[in-house]
């Protein structure tokens, strides 16, 4: 009986043989080349392990090891870590290994001494390190690509006006090795900008740098985990003191740093990232093999920006790329407190009905009132307001600087119940020829006639300058507003502009005629060496006997025309170089473009330059100053023969085309040279801004400015082809 007891206990004790045996947990071995404090390490971890184990059907260990590779990257180290691993992993078997990016050689290493069959997926950060992972059917090579190119690119589309690119990068080991690749990858990106690279740095150094760079620089950070003296730090960290020193816009490709002063990019989302890997690792815990799972990137990249960084910058979301997720918005009054502002909106539009019905009561009566003192504050100067006879109904007292009327009555012209209007009339049957023009606007105001007008007078007794504007009062009764305002100061300055700019254009005749001074030479050599020629043959003509007086005759009108020609040189020569105003004449375009081509005729010879002329076959008649206009079409052919001297022999051509759209003159001077880049194009114009060697930049901007004053136009392209077109238009006569 005792036996059969203890039997039965035993049975009892047992485990049921009916009940099933628990499933075994996978383990996944996750090896990160940093530390848990780096954010985008913590970031890719974190999902990695929650997608794991939320989405794989089976119990799951994730185990991480954290290499610590940048702030510890000796051989050393790496061979104390190989040695450390080894004793702990010596007797456990994960059923499938993930390695992330710089960590990747290390774990080939020890997959081939502890586990030659296990699964190992890699996540690298360029293409090129994928494709250089040995064959292996345990091995998978994937990229998380930095797109470093298409960040510069974006960067300098939302910010045109960069001229200066910078790059920070960090001084560990693993810094130093990329310096050369992620250099490369931004100078391609951004042509034409300067760069500047800032490694090697301590992190004082690198915030005493940022904080001196020109205006016009972008910063791009791709990351910085050491600085020159050895200090570990963080990225985030280092962006974070960059953007309180005041720093550049900064861009980057880690999602991690947005919020911290990053304006945005196309940036590596590192839970997305973690998410798609764990779902490649499901895949080789199903018992699938690595070779199997597909090869090529694995796209966790976004288009993510700070809104407050795009609003201190400038940049409307507007102008961002299609998809792009904006983050950061500042709530404004109304997302904070709706119902509050919907409360105090109620009572506000309740007492403005309110208001609004008091208002009413006293409209009428003071209608006037308000219209007289709105008319009286908003007008500049003296201002008064006339009834429809030219009668002052109210005024603001006298301004001190209208004394330069001289011998009118502005007590007349300022009180209530002066004849204005009369005052003027006045003035002008005692000889004041501007009070005339005043009288008449007057009329023409209060008459109806013109709803406003204005006039700008000579003073009477000084050298000053009045405005009068005025406007009719749209009331029942008519009237007008009056306002009479001292504009010499701005007149005067005027002269002064007129003046500097006539003196400037004087200084580039010479200019120019000096240039010409070869050809100038040329041009009058001729006709006085025909003069010596004709008049020593005449001379041997006299001494034979019989004369050939018939021929004499002949040599004679040869000499006199050659003289009228040299004469003629001469005589055009000093209207160039002549200072002072010149009067505005009738003039015929086409006999304005033959005498300068005629004047720069030998200069293009002397270049080994084509100068072809097209002009109109009829006359094209302008009104203004001769000699400004030759000044314009002088600088024009210079220009062009200039552009084309370095061109090679039998490609320096010049071509100038005169013709008539419409009602207005068209000159059209084009060379083949070196043509205009849109930089050149863009500044042109502006004063002191010259592509010549030599030049003094003032050519084109007189121009400019002598056709504006003759209401013309000039503006400059490029020519199809090569070379550039200079377009001038005038009005016809």
């Amino acid at each position: 009986m005792r036996a059969l007891g203890f039997l039965l206990l035993l049975l009892l004790a047992a485990p049921s043989l009916a009940e099933p045996e628990r499933t075994k947990a996978k383990t996944v071995l996750l090896f990160m080349p940093e530390d848990v404090s780096v954010p985008a390490i913590a970031d890719f971890a974190r999902s990695f392990r929650q997608t794991l184990q939320s989405e794989w059907r089976e119990p799951v260990t994730v185990n991480i090891e954290y290499l610590d590779m940048a702030w510890f990257g000796s051989a050393g180290y790496e061979r104390a870590l190989r040695d450390f691993y080894v004793a702990k992993y010596r007797e456990r078997r994960p059923e499938a290994l993930v390695v992330f990016a710089d960590a990747t050689p290390f774990l080939l290493k020890l997959q081939q001494e502890l586990w030659p069959q296990v699964p190992l997926l890699s996540i690298v950060n360029d293409d090129f390190l994928a494709r250089a992972l040995p064959q292996s059917p345990y091995l998978r090579g994937n990229w998380a690509d930095l797109d470093i190119p298409g960040t510069v690119r974006m960067a300098l589309r939302l910010l045109p006006d960069t001229r200066h690119v910078v790059l920070v990068l960090g001084s560990s080991q693993r810094e130093v090795d990329a310096w050369s690749f992620v250099e490369q990858e931004v100078r391609s990106a951004a042509p034409g900008r300067e760069f500047i690279g800032l490694t090697g740095l301590t992190l004082e150094e690198l915030r005493q740098r940022v904080r001196t760079l020109p205006e016009d620089s972008v910063v791009f950070m791709i990351g910085f985990m050491r600085d020159a003296r050895g200090q570990s730090l963080i990225g985030r960290d280092v962006l974070r003191l960059l953007h309180a020193d005041g720093s550049p816009p900064i861009f980057s490709v880690h999602k991690t740093m947005l919020g911290q002063g990053l304006v945005g990019g196309i940036l590596l989302d590192y839970e997305l990232l973690g998410q798609q890997v764990a779902r490649r690792t499901m895949r080789l815990l199903g018992g699938e093999q690595a070779a199997s799972l597909p090869p090529g990137p694995i796209e966790a990249n976004v288009l993510a920006f700070d809104a407050r960084e795009l609003k201190r910058w400038r940049i409307p979301e507007s102008s961002l790329p299609p998809g792009s997720v904006v983050h950061f918005r500042e709530h404004g009054l109304w997302e904070r407190y709706r119902w509050q502002v919907t409360l105090a909106l109620a009572a506000g539009l309740l007492q403005a009905v309110l208001i609004a019905v008091l208002l009413l009561e006293r409209r009428g009566r003071m209608s006037a009132q308000r219209v007289n003192l709105a008319v009286l504050d908003s007008l500049p100067g003296s201002v008064a307001i006339l009834d429809r006879h030219g009668v002052v109904l109210r005024a603001n007292p006298a301004s001190a600087r209208l004394e330069g009327l001289g011998g009118l009555p502005t007590e007349k012209l300022f009180v209530p119940g002066g004849p204005y209007l009369e005052t003027f009339r006045e003035a002008a049957r005692t000889g004041h020829p501007e009070a005339a023009r005043v009288a008449t606007l007057l009329q023409e105001v209060l008459s109806g006639h013109a709803h406003e007008d204005v006039v700008e007078f000579h003073g009477f007794a000084a050298d000053s300058w009045f405005e009068l504007r005025a406007r009719r009062l749209e009331l029942p009764e008519g009237g007008a507003v009056v306002s009479l305002v001292d504009v010499t100061p701005r007149r005067r300055a005027e002269l002064e502009a007129r003046r500097a700019r006539d003196e400037r254009a004087h200084m580039e005749r010479v200019a120019a005629v000096g240039e010409l001074g070869v050809s100038i030479a040329h041009e009058l050599n001729q006709p006085l060496a025909a003069i010596l020629t004709n008049a020593e043959a005449a001379q041997r003509l006299l001494e034979r006997n019989p004369t050939d007086l018939s021929l004499v005759r002949e040599m004679l009108q040869d000499i006199i025309s050659d003289d009228k020609r040299a004469g003629e040189v001469i005589r055009h020569m000093r209207a160039l170089l002549r200072k002072g105003e010149f009067p505005a004449t009738a003039h015929d375009f086409n006999e304005l473009v033959r005498q300068v081509t005629r004047l720069v005729s030998n200069d293009a010879q002397l270049r080994g330059a084509s100068l072809t002329l097209h002009l109109a076959g009829s006359p094209l008649p302008v009104k203004g100053d001769g000699v400004q206009l030759q000044q314009v079409v002088l600088n024009l052919i210079v220009n062009a023969l200039d552009a084309v001297s370095p061109c090679p022999p039998g490609e320096r051509q010049v071509q100038v085309c005169t013709r008539q759209v419409e009602d207005r003159v068209e000159l059209i001077v084009e060379d083949t040279g070196v043509g205009l880049s849109e930089e050149v194009l863009a500044h042109i114009f502006e004063p002191f801004f010259t592509t010549k060697p030599k030049g003094l930049g003032m050519g084109l901007s007189i121009s400019r400015s002598i056709l504006e004053e003759h209401q013309g136009r000039l503006q400059g392209e490029r020519r199809p082809g090569r070379g550039a077109r200079f377009r001038c238009t005038l009005p016809l006569a």
